[in-house]
C-alpha cells in the first residue's frame, strides 16, 4: 500500500513543505555531515591507491522564471568556482542532481551551466514534475544530452515518455548511463509522478514495463565482473530506507535488487535534502550522500576525489562552501 495512516503520520512528520514556488529544506532522515569537511571511501590500509580525476556535485538550483535573480547568481557562482578550480583540482566532469529549473527557467539555467569548461550531466528533479515541466526538461537539456552521447563512453538511455500505468497517462523518466575515468555513472530516475500531497516527496521505483526499476536491473545485470566501487547512481531524491523514503514494500525490491552488486557499488549521490547528509545503507551495499542546495543558505559544491588501482576505487569528498 501507498498511504496507509501510520505510515502517512510518520512521513509527515518527516517532511517539510518543498513545493516549486517556495521551497523549504526537508528534515534530514539519516546521519548530517556538517563539519564542512568531506567523507572518506577508503581502502584497506595495504592498498596504495592513485588519484585518477575528480568530479563535482551541484544539487537544487531552483532557477523558476527568465531573470533567475538570487538563485542564478548563487548557479553563477557555482559555476565560476567549477571553472576557476578545474584545472588545479582536476575536476573534469559536473553532475547537477534535479530541481535545476522549471517555468521560465530553463533557459538561463542552461546558459549558466554552458559556461562550464567541462562536460555537465542535467538530472531530473522532482520539482520539474510537480510544475508539469519534465517534458520541458528533456527539451530544454536535449542540446546538452546529445553532445554527451557523442562525447561520453558507452553511453545510454532509456526510451522516453513511457505509458505510466501506476499514474496514469505517459512519463518522461530519465534513466541513462555512462562511462567516464573507469567508473560507470548511471542517472536514476526514482522522483514520485505524483502531483503534490506527501508522496510526491519521496522516491518511488517505477516498476513497471518501460520504468525505471526494470532498466536499474537490466543495467546491473550487464556489469559483470567489475572493480570495486566502480559504479555511482546519480539521482534527485536519495534511495534510503524510513521515513521520507522508500515504503515498506519496496524496501526488499532494493535489497534484492542492489546487494548482489555490492561489490561494484559505492553509493547513490543525490539532493532533494536541501542539506549534506550521509549514509551506509549496509543491506542493499551502497552509501547514500547528498549535497545541500546551491539555491540557498551557503552556496555548497561537492568535490569528489577519485583514486583507484587495478582492483577498485575510492573517494574522498570534500564539501566546498563557494564565497
Amino acid at each position: 500500500m501507498r498511504c496507509p495512516v501510520l505510515d502517512s503520520v510518520l512521513l509527515l512528520s518527516a517532511l517539510g513543505a518543498c513545493a516549486p514556488g517556495s521551497p523549504s529544506a526537508l528534515q534530514r532522515p539519516f546521519a548530517a555531515d556538517d563539519s564542512g569537511g568531506g567523507r572518506d571511501s577508503a581502502p584497506p590500509a595495504d592498498r596504495r591507491l592513485q588519484h585518477r580525476f575528480a568530479f563535482a556535485v551541484l544539487a537544487d538550483c531552483h532557477i523558476a522564471d527568465a531573470a533567475g535573480g538570487e538563485h542564478l547568481d548563487r548557479l553563477d557562482r557555482a559555476v565560476s568556482w567549477i571553472s576557476e578550480n578545474a584545472d588545479d583540482q582536476d575536476i573534469q566532469l559536473v553532475v547537477v542532481l534535479g530541481d535545476i529549473a522549471w517555468n521560465a527557467g530553463f533557459d538561463p539555467a542552461v546558459a549558466s551551466l554552458s559556461a562550464l569548461p567541462i562536460p555537465w550531466v542535467p538530472i531530473l528533479g522532482d520539482n520539474e514534475i510537480q510544475s508539469l515541466d519534465e517534458a520541458a526538461f528533456h527539451v530544454a537539456f536535449a542540446p546538452q544530452t546529445a553532445v554527451l552521447a557523442d562525447s561520453l563512453d558507452q553511453w545510454t538511455q532509456a526510451p522516453t515518455p513511457v505509458p505510466n500505468p501506476q499514474r496514469g497517462g505517459e512519463s518522461a523518466f530519465q534513466n541513462l548511463g555512462f562511462d567516464f575515468g573507469g567508473l560507470r555513472f548511471l542517472g536514476v530516475d526514482w522522483s514520485s509522478r505524483e502531483i503534490g500531497g506527501v508522496w510526491s516527496e519521496t522516491p518511488d521505483l517505477h516498476d513497471f514495463p518501460g520504468g525505471t526499476w526494470p532498466w536499474l536491473r537490466g543495467e546491473l545485470a550487464q556489469l559483470r565482473a567489475r572493480p570495486e566501487s566502480s559504479v555511482v547512481l546519480l539521482s534527485h531524491m536519495p534511495l534510503f530506507a524510513g521515513p521520507g523514503g522508500l515504503t515498506v514494500d519496496e524496501v526488499p525490491v532494493v535489497i534484492d535488487t542492489l546487494s548482489p552488486h555490492r561489490d561494484a557499488l559505492w553509493a547513490n549521490l543525490a539532493g532533494h535534502l536541501h542539506g549534506d547528509s550521509s549514509m551506509d545503507w549496509e543491506e542493499a551495499g551502497i552509501e547514500v550522500h547528498v549535497t545541500d542546495a546551491t539555491w540557498d543558505d551557503v552556496v555548497t559544491v561537492n568535490v569528489v576525489e577519485v583514486r583507484g588501482d587495478e582492483q577498485g576505487f575510492a573517494f574522498v569528498q570534500e564539501r566546498v562552501v563557494v564565497p
